[in-house]
């Protein structure tokens, strides 16, 4: 037995991905939390599990608001069981992290603090014990007996904590009735709890402040693109080059009339106009204040190489959509995303998944999970304010006061 302490020993969900693909055959989880942070980034694994005869299941907790309506959906379509456990007492909390991978002589065990999160399963400090024991061993069968009691408690029917969910509708439901909510939304009151706490903080200073000393401020030397904002205007060059990462980020856009015949073209600019907020310090950032680097650096491509076409899957309410293509027009010198991805089996495109012309006058707000695969939320457009004021920085993707509205939300209170 070891214990995994994260991040000095690697990522735990790293240590899982090679396990799905060993030879175990069964998959089981137990997390208080769930967020498509955590579940996309191992879908893929899960998915080829499951490709080999591979049997998952999952026991995921709902208190607290800690797991997300997107999250639960993305599970339903990867487990042969999903199970939802929460006790209507307010004292009591679903609480477990157990992961175990197993076929009939071995079961691999991580019994720890990791939620099935991006932060639990990536970049929290976390630990678990993690091991592997013979099944035939009679000396280790108690970990199975505990395991195989456990399972059984929460798959009873007459267990009244414990929901196994048989549709989307089920979902739905406890969406509906407040027992979960979407990511949007969670992470916008994770972020206002977190202004909360540090507004209500007084501290008692005990030692004095140093008077007169200024740091010289540091100059960068731009080393990015160089974008013209507009056809007289003097340019304006990016602080760093745009890199593919697979770091997780927020976006939103105001989508207004859309463009294109079926309306399913979002346009992205090279640059944005500020009007709210700094993109100092961030991959955003250019040699003038006035301008960020437009919608376009989210997606990993730089403004100016217009050569550069690019597809992307697009997970939208638990399903993934594909291609999705992002190019630059030369026609009207802008870069666009089509947003007409299919899912796996061809039989809608996304643009389609809520009707004809959906996506019109909306905010779209894209998450990135890795740098070929983002998930989406949809607001309504009178949610603009509430968006515009969780963003460390607004911009136009041009020059008039009636261009799209975009903003790049924070990160910080939704990490767990």
């Amino acid at each position: 037995m070891s214990i995994f302490n994260q991040p000095f020993d690697g990522q735990l969900g790293d240590l899982i991905i090679s396990k799905l693909e060993d030879d175990y055959t069964k998959f089981t989880i137990f997390s208080a939390f769930a967020k498509n942070s955590g579940v996309l980034r191992l879908k893929p694994a899960m998915e080829q599990f499951s490709q080999r005869g591979g049997y998952i299941e999952a026991f995921i907790g709902i208190d607290a608001y800690g797991t997300s309506f997107e999250a639960l959906l993305n599970l339903f379509h990867l487990c042969n069981a999903l199970y939802i456990v929460h006790s209507e007492s307010s004292t009591t909390t679903f609480h477990s992290k157990i992961y175990t991978l197993s076929n009939s002589t071995k079961t691999w065990f991580s019994i720890g603090s990791n939620n099935f999160t991006g932060g639990g399963l990536w970049t929290n400090f976390e630990s678990a014990n993690c091991f592997e024991i013979n099944n035939t061993d009679s000396t280790t069968e108690e970990y199975n007996n505990s395991l195989n009691s456990l399972v059984a408690q929460y798959r009873s029917d007459e267990y009244e904590c414990s929901k196994k969910i048989t549709s989307e509708d089920d979902l739905v439901e406890l969406l509906e009735a407040d027992y979960i909510r979407r990511e949007i939304r969670m992470q916008m009151q994770s972020t206002d709890k977190m202004r909360n706490t540090q507004n209500s903080i007084t501290q008692t200073s005990i030692f004095g402040t140093q008077r007169g000393i200024q740091a010289p401020r540091i100059k960068r030397e731009p080393t990015g693109a160089v974008i013209r904002p507009s056809k007289n205007a003097q340019p304006v060059q990016a602080t760093q080059a745009i890199v593919e990462t697979n770091t997780t980020e927020r976006i939103w856009f105001e989508t207004k009339a859309m463009t294109g015949g079926s309306r399913n073209i979002l346009d992205l600019s090279k640059l944005g106009s500020i009007c709210e907020g700094s993109a100092v310090g961030s991959r955003y950032e250019t040699d003038n204040t006035k301008f960020m680097l437009g919608g376009v650096a989210f997606f990993d491509i730089e403004p100016e190489d217009g050569t550069i076409e690019k597809d992307i899957t697009v997970n939208y309410n638990g399903i993934d959509y594909a291609p999705c293509t992002i190019k630059f027009t030369p026609d009207n010198g802008s870069w666009r995303i089509q947003l007409r991805g299919q899912n796996a089996s061809k039989t809608i495109k996304l643009h389609k998944v809520d009707g004809d012309d959906w996506m019109r006058f909306k905010i779209m707000i894209f998450e990135k999970i890795r740098t070929d695969y983002y998930s989406l939320s949809v607001l309504e457009k009178n949610q603009i304010d509430i968006l515009k004021s969780h963003s460390y920085v607004v911009a136009r993707n041009g020059s008039s006061k009636s261009s799209k509205l975009f903003g790049l939300i924070y990160n910080k209170g939704y990490g767990y």
